[in-house]
């Protein structure tokens, strides 16, 4: 069953495999380096619940929820 990133704890470690929405949304996913079976972590998020922050490629993002909903776990 898939997961999307939203759903998964602080810590967490895992590889992408997919990306679901928006086309224009996916697109800006893909060029911040969220592809296809690349290894991601969640290294926090906020009291709020968004941003998350997501180390990819050795870079920490900060993505909103809407986001972070389309990438599948």
């Amino acid at each position: 069953m898939a997961k999307n990133l939203t759903e998964v704890p602080v810590n967490y470690v895992g590889n992408i495999q997919s990306l679901v929405g928006e086309e224009l949304l996916i697109s800006r996913l893909q060029e911040l380096g969220f592809i296809k079976g690349e290894s991601i972590k969640l290294t926090g998020r906020t009291p709020f619940g968004e941003p998350l922050l997501v180390e990819v490629r050795g870079t920490v993002i900060a993505l909103r929820k809407r986001e972070a909903l389309c990438i599948q776990l």
